[in-house]
């Protein structure tokens, strides 16, 4: 679609960098925007790069071509891609936690991952867990980094020791854990009472383990904690949640993001539980 006489396309694009708009790591993110963006009376567009972009001139023309008055962008981000982004012109607000080095100029929406960390760690301890294992399978990940650290700091706060040998993690993205932590269940006694695996994924694949390692028979004495973004996720095994409030985070980026296409004032930055 092409600009109106006033220079308006009312078009925004999603932009999904590097990853599938089928994973489960994002896919909620787009009936969300979807859901919400009727209400701005805007039209959304959904659009994929690679993240190997290296000029404007190789990223897909309804965005070189100045069809879209703004951009909501999320994925692997790399600089070079925040860089083209920039270069482009369209407003442009980041769904997600990432450095902020990397984010340059652009607007970001994050969610309290520090906070959620905090609130799983305090549940557990409520529920008499004193060796709480952490399980992550990407450790490089600038946010897995964050809540990895935020969970050694919640053990401390709670009085727990903080011990390496109960700390899981995978070889990066989408490389899971079952194989990781199956030796872990199949040789005797768990050394841990429960696990934090804040993504829903890595819980689901210990949840797996965890029957293979009590059977059906026996009570499973091991406690989950992890995130997810609707409340009919559950798990088979005890579990604990922290809800992630998909509408408001996209609600409050899509409000961010008009708001700088109608020239208003925005903070950098935000926030969300």
């Amino acid at each position: 679609m092409l600009k109106s006489r006033t220079g308006s396309t009312r078009n925004i694009s999603f932009v999904m960098v590097g990853n599938e708009f089928a994973d489960p790591a994002y896919a909620h993110l787009i009936d969300g925007v979807s859901s919400a963006i009727n209400k701005f009376h805007y039209h959304l567009m959904l659009v994929k790069i690679s993240g190997n972009e290296t000029s404007t001139f190789d990223l897909p023309p309804i965005l070189r071509d100045e069809r879209v008055d703004g951009i909501l962008l999320t994925g692997n981000l790399q600089t070079n891609t925040v860089e083209l982004i920039e270069k482009l012109g369209p407003k442009c607000v980041v769904i997600g936690n990432y450095n902020e080095r990397l984010l340059r100029s652009l607007s970001s929406v994050q969610v309290k991952v520090e906070a959620r960390i905090f609130d799983l760690v305090e549940r557990l301890v409520k529920l008499g867990k004193k060796r709480i294992a952490f399980a992550e399978e990407n450790p490089d990940n600038y946010v897995s980094i964050k809540m990895f650290n935020t969970f050694k700091q919640a053990l401390k706060e709670f009085g727990l020791i903080f011990d390496e040998k109960i700390c899981y993690f995978g070889h990066g993205p989408f490389t899971g854990l079952f194989d990781v932590m199956k030796p872990v269940f199949s040789n005797g006694p768990l050394p841990f009472d429960s696990v934090l695996a804040t993504d829903m994924r890595i819980a689901r694949e210990i949840s797996h383990l965890l029957f293979g390692h009590f059977g059906l028979k026996q009570e499973i004495n091991v406690m989950l904690a992890t995130f997810r973004q609707f409340d009919y996720f559950k798990l088979p095994v005890p579990t604990i949640y922290s809800d992630y409030n998909v509408e408001k985070t996209v609600g409050t980026a899509l409000q961010q993001l008009i708001d700088q296409i109608e020239g208003k004032e925005t903070s950098k930055t935000i926030s969300v539980n």
